[in-house]
């Protein structure tokens, strides 16, 4: 009697706790259910939100060794086993383990964070090793006040920073793109709809180098406005629909009188100057035409010559560019971008002379379709927006059917998308082929860069 007793007293306890179990995991998800809802949803804004993994093996192994010690390693919400766990901590010794993270939209919370493959180029369709956290705070009682600290300052001592685009809210904030070379300040921005940008800017660009005169080597200045469109803004500022500028060429000095010839390469007239820039077929595939043309002759009282003077003038010039972008994802060293097409300048000399009634054409006789100069170009070079250090690399070839050209390389780069510079470098080669003391046998041009964003 005593054993059949014990038996149904075993029987109702063991029922008594399964079913506390199964309450117990109801409730747990119950509440997450009821937690995650007070959350105010900002999941349309992912992809706005910022981003980044780290990759170093020593933050790494902290943080999995806290996930470890208290138990936070789970597989669809049930802690791994050992021989999980032993293959987790050999792929962080061989550095296969990285950590991506994102940040809340309206606030500096951590949102998700998540054990992934090293062996990816890209955040996204990242193979998430075990179940992410998606809650700040729970993922500050797992790691600590320190360290979560450190994640949301985004500053580590033994880190490399990488973020897949530097946010700086393209479109939302105003933005100031300060150099000398080519600026551009963006001071108004509208839309018609839900999803499209309009953005309006002022440009100021020094030169143009698909003629070959880079930065102030063409004494000419073109500022305007510049109109640009998104049909919907993407994370990346490069894929917008069309951009064009209009504006006119304002005549310049230059810094170092050693880097133009002898006779000055001025502005003969009022110009007008305008590109379009245009996506074509795929959104990382661009149509480019850029053009001058001088609309008046300048008179003897728009110069301040006080003796008989020759110059030289470009009064018209005109492009034609194939451009596409991410063609590759180079890893650390940034996506491949190519750029094909064709340029014609034309050139014309003058000369201040009193005596023969001002200004006199020193070659009337040659068909306004002769002056022209030719040029096929090309250009191969890498970008990279996301990290600390932002730059972009462009190396060029520039080839003339009279067997002469250009061939360097322009080198831009920032610090935390703020401040930088911007060189550009080119040689000739067969200049000796032809007989034009207007060209240099290289170009160097540079400037300083700052940037804002309010």
């Amino acid at each position: 009697m005593k054993v059949e007793k014990i038996i149904i007293i075993l029987l109702l306890v063991s029922n008594f706790v399964f079913a506390q179990n199964v309450d117990s995991a109801k409730i747990t998800s119950e509440l997450q259910k009821i937690y995650y809802n007070l959350e105010y949803n900002t999941s349309s804004f992912d992809d706005v939100k910022k981003q980044w993994i780290i990759n170093d093996p020593e933050m790494i192994r902290d943080f999995s060794n806290k996930f470890i010690a208290f138990n936070h390693v789970r597989i669809n919400g049930k802690n791994a086993n050992k021989e999980f766990i032993d293959e987790l901590n050999n792929r962080i010794a061989n550095g296969n383990v990285a950590v991506e993270l994102r940040k809340r939209f309206y606030d500096n919370e951590i949102e998700y964070f998540a054990f992934i493959n090293n062996n990816r180029s890209k955040l996204e369709n990242a193979d998430v090793l075990f179940d992410p956290i998606l809650d700040g705070f729970y993922l500050k009682s797992i790691i600590g006040n320190q360290l979560y600290g450190d994640l949301q300052e985004q500053s580590y001592f033994y880190t490399d920073l990488t973020k897949q685009e530097f946010s700086i809210k393209h479109g939302y904030n105003f933005d100031v793109y300060l150099n000398a070379l080519n600026s551009n300040i963006m001071f108004w921005n509208t839309t018609s709809n839900n999803p499209n940008k309009y953005l309006l800017s002022f440009f100021g660009d020094w030169g143009n180098d698909n003629i070959h005169f880079p930065g102030w080597s063409l004494q000419q200045y073109f500022i305007g406005s510049q109109l640009t469109y998104y049909s919907k803004l993407p994370p990346d500022p490069r894929n917008y629909n069309y951009s064009i500028k209009f504006g006119t060429g304002i005549q310049t000095s230059v810094p170092y009188q050693t880097t133009v010839p002898e006779i000055p390469l001025l502005q003969s007239g009022m110009n007008f100057y305008t590109k379009l820039s245009a996506s074509v077929f795929s959104k990382n595939f661009f149509v480019e035409l850029e053009g001058m043309v001088t609309l008046t002759d300048y008179k003897v009282s728009d110069y301040k010559f006080t003796e008989p003077t020759k110059y030289n003038s470009i009064r018209n010039f005109y492009s034609f560019d194939l451009r596409a972008i991410k063609l590759a994802n180079l890893s650390d060293f940034g996506e491949l971008e190519l750029k094909g097409g064709i340029s014609t300048h034309d050139f014309n000399e003058y000369e201040y002379n009193p005596a023969n009634g001002g200004i006199v054409d020193l070659i009337p006789q040659k068909d306004f379709t002769k002056r022209f100069n030719h040029f096929i170009n090309t250009s191969i070079g890498v970008m990279k927006n996301g990290g600390i250090v932002q730059h972009k690399v462009d190396v060029f070839f520039g080839y003339n059917p009279e067997k002469y050209g250009y061939y360097g390389i322009n080198i831009n780069m920032m610090l935390s998308n703020t401040f930088g510079f911007d060189i550009r470098m080119s040689n000739s080669f067969g200049l000796t082929n032809v007989n034009y003391p207007w060209r240099m046998e290289s170009y160097l041009v540079f400037s300083p860069i700052f940037r804002i964003n309010y």
